[in-house]
């Protein structure tokens, strides 16, 4: 058996809008279980969806025919393919491939927008987007950047008219993360809603107005994308930056000291915030004094309407003469609980009895003072002393 050749078709309402890239589009000589690569170029001249439909017809180069199983009913085959027949007998095959072109703003350039607030806190506010060339355009082709002012969100389908009153379904939106696990972390935390659509009849510039709510339960920092496709066709992107700061403290626990070098401990209960056990983890933030420790480390906390998982933190100082603080923080992978703890050192008490002062000495023993007469002692003296200038000379 010889081997097919086939020949490649396309067709399109503007040859400009799509072709083939092909140098031999027939007479293509395919040898048995060979492959063919069939590139397709798009090249869009508007923000607007286009429609084209590729032909691939193969048949054997000697003219012969195609051998099918007699089960085989010409009648249901796929309509994706066309068995070209001759009095119930295949004289060649031909795939039919619908393709819609949807065109894409180049990517945006400029710095993401950033959409920041504290973690366990909520953001609400308006944000705008602005898309150019979309269909329809007022005017020749666009040569504008699109923009963006801030933005977040779930997948949405919303129409707006001119006036802001909405309609059908126009534009679908939705915020795509880098990862499943950024997915997750932010599924629950993002809410958007397009509120208002206006557009400039001088330049086509049409801007969506959102409506966003960030409500964050832990510190993240991830980068996301905004997705704007319109029904008549085209996309546009636009980078985000999700960023939920340190929240505030949850409590502020204060551990007595017991003594230098003597451990005292504070015991707390916590619960998961479902229905369920989580794993979490428990450490002191850089900064903390080492004189804190905590235990456990690691383990589950339980669900919620139970009693808690027990929490120890112990405080152990070495000295007196210096503040001890640190900063706790327990996690799981949806929430964050933050503690400030402060160490103090142990309460003295004054003592009740009056303060007293004994200054005598019992073991002192008296002695009788003898005073010298000098002038009588020297009136004896028979020569001069060692102070003398004149040492040893007599007196007379």
């Amino acid at each position: 058996m010889r081997n097919p050749s086939a020949s490649v078709f396309h067709h399109s309402n503007k040859d400009s809008i799509f072709w083939l890239s092909l140098k031999q589009k027939q007479g293509i000589i395919l040898p048995p279980k060979g492959k063919l690569d069939i590139p397709v170029l798009f090249a869009p001249q508007c923000m607007k969806l286009y429609e084209v439909v590729l032909v691939i017809k193969v048949e054997k180069m000697d003219g012969g025919k195609w051998s099918y199983d007699e089960d085989f009913e010409l009648s249901k085959a796929p309509m994706s393919s066309t068995v070209i027949t001759e009095n119930e007998i295949i004289r060649g095959l031909r795939w039919i491939y619908p393709i819609h072109g949807i065109p894409e703003a180049p990517s945006y350039k400029s710095a993401p927008a950033v959409v920041c607030c504290r973690a366990r806190s909520r953001l609400e506010e308006r944000v705008e987007v602005l898309l150019t060339g979309v269909v329809p355009a007022t005017s020749g082709p666009q040569t504008l950047t699109d923009s963006i002012t801030i933005t977040p969100s779930k997948s949405k389908s919303v129409t707006i008219n001119d006036e802001g009153i909405p309609t059908t379904d126009e534009f679908a939106y939705e915020i795509e993360f880098e990862s499943e696990r950024m997915t997750s972390q932010l599924k629950s935390a993002v809410a958007i809603n397009l509120v208002k659509k206006l557009r400039d009849l001088k330049t086509g510039i049409l801007t969506l107005i959102f409506s966003i709510i960030f409500a964050p339960s832990k510190p993240i920092r991830n980068p996301a994308t905004l997705v704007v496709q319109c029904v008549t066709g085209g996309i546009w992107k636009f980078p985000i930056l999700f960023v939920a700061t340190e929240p505030e403290v949850d409590d502020v626990i204060n551990i007595e000291a017991a003594g230098l070098n003597k451990e005292s401990v504070v015991k707390f209960k916590l619960t998961s915030q479902t229905r369920y056990p989580e794993p979490y983890t428990a450490y002191f933030l850089t900064g903390s004094d080492p004189e804190f420790v905590v235990s456990p480390q690691a383990g589950e906390l339980l669900p919620l309407d139970t009693a808690g998982t027990c929490i120890t933190v112990g405080f152990k100082p070495n000295m007196y003469s210096k503040k001890h603080k640190a900063t706790l923080v327990i996690q799981t992978a949806a929430m964050q609980w933050m503690y400030e703890i402060n160490g103090l050192p142990p309460q003295t008490m004054p003592p009740t009895s009056s303060a007293k002062v004994d200054c005598r000495n019992a073991y002192v023993r008296s002695a009788t003072v003898q005073q010298r007469n000098f002038v009588r002692e020297n009136m004896k003296l028979l020569s001069t002393g060692v102070s003398s200038t004149i040492k040893g000379a007599p007196l007379t």
